[in-house]
Formats: C-alpha cells, structure tokens, sequence
C-alpha cells in the first residue's frame, strides 16, 4: 500500500486560481494539469493498470469568505499566463484546491493519494509500505529512508541536495540526460508516451468519481483504451 501527496504553497496555489488553468474546460482539472506526474510514477511502482477509484474534494482555502482586506504579496508572486487574472479568492473557474483519491490496482495494491494548494510549508512525501519493509521520502524535502519489516533495521538513509538548475528536485536534468542518451545511443527511455496516456486517463477518471459521487470500476475503460491497439514503443 502506498500514502502519497503532492502539496504546493499559497503563491502556487493562487497562480493557478488566477491563471486560465483555474476553469477545467481549458486544463482538464488538477488532478489532471498538476498530479498526474505523480499518478505516473506510483503506477509505474505498481506496474499495474488502477481497476477501481474514488476521489473527494472541492474548493474551501480560495473563497470569498477568506478573502483579506488586502491581498500578500504572496498571492500576486507567480505571474499570470493567457486569460490571466488577479482574482485569487473570488475566481470564477472551477478547479479544486484540495483532493484525495483512492486507487486499487489491479492486483489489489492500493494508493491514498491527497493534494493541497494552501501549504505554507509544503511537502511532496511517499510511503511505500510492503511485506519485506518500507520506502520513504518526501521531493521537496530531500530525503529517502528503506526500513526492514523483520527487525526495523535502515538499510538506507539519505538526503539530497536540491540543484539550481531544476525546479524539479533533479529529475529534468535526469530527463535531459535520459533524452540524449536515447538520442544519441539508442538508450531505451524510462517511461513511455503510452505510460503518460494511462496516467492521464487514471486523472480524468479520478475527477469523473469526485463529480459523481462514486466508485468508478476502470475494466471496460481499459477494454476502450486496448481496443485502439495501441503498443508501447519499444525506445
């Protein structure tokens, strides 16, 4: 079983109230625009396609009724793209701005998954808990820890330090790296077009089970999904 979250601070979170990811028709949803990253990583952990998921969420840190009399500086930091705005508690979009969704795959593993918009001091963390032991870190604040179930012994512990290069803890200098070398020496590429498509999908149909009030069974979305014959590439 796996416990997860992708948190992003206030002035992340006010960005996409006023910019045009803020209304769904556009992004898709958050779920979809922001975490399905995230959705493509633990899946790829699994290895395994999600059968079932539920997802509950909505909008309460970005109100009218948490509007200040003066809006932080905080809130304007991140500029605003196409249909911008500088509304940030009174946008008229519809995106949440916290999120959480359970997922069983189809071998039965499952993930708890919760995202916020409204973390002053946040975190991107994940506990991967099985029978031989456990796997913990957090991408924001640097750390990875293993810990055997028999005898609670570390087997490792470390911390990273973050680059300037990348707002993304290392990994678009590793994504960089992965690219030339396929380039350039036929290297095989970590995750594929179709991995990003089912992690795209898992988001969509995540937002579909928090619209619906329901636990959405995936078997005759995959039945769809295979029946375009789709391969993954062989890169």
């Amino acid at each position: 079983s796996i416990e997860a979250s992708e948190h992003i601070a206030p002035y992340h979170g006010a960005f996409f109230m006023r910019d045009w990811r803020c209304n769904s028709e556009f992004s898709g949803g958050f779920m979809l625009e922001k975490c399905c990253h995230d959705l493509d990583l633990y899946q790829g952990l699994v290895g395994k396609r999600p059968k079932r998921v539920a997802s509950f969420g909505g909008r309460r840190s970005f109100v009218p009724e948490n509007k200040p009399d003066e809006l932080a500086n905080v809130y304007q930091y991140k500029p605003s793209g196409w249909n911008g705005s500088d509304k940030v508690f009174d946008s008229e979009g519809d995106i949440i701005d916290y999120q959480t969704a359970l997922i069983e795959y189809q071998d039965g593993e499952n993930l708890c998954f919760h995202t916020n918009m409204n973390v002053p001091d946040e975190f991107r963390r994940f506990a991967v808990i099985g029978s031989k032991g456990m796997a913990e870190g957090d991408f924001i604040r640097n750390f990875f820890k293993l810990t055997a179930a028999e005898n609670s012994e570390t087997l490792v512990d470390k911390s990273y330090e973050s680059s300037n290069l990348s707002a993304h803890y290392g990994a678009d200098e590793q994504m960089i790296e992965d690219i030339f070398n396929h380039l350039r020496n036929g290297a095989k590429l970590p995750v594929s077009i179709l991995d990003g498509l089912e992690a795209g999908l898992t988001a969509i149909k995540l937002d579909e089970a928090r619209l619906s009030h329901s636990v959405i069974d995936l078997t005759e979305t995959w039945a769809k999904f295979d029946s375009y014959k789709l391969a993954k590439e062989e890169v």
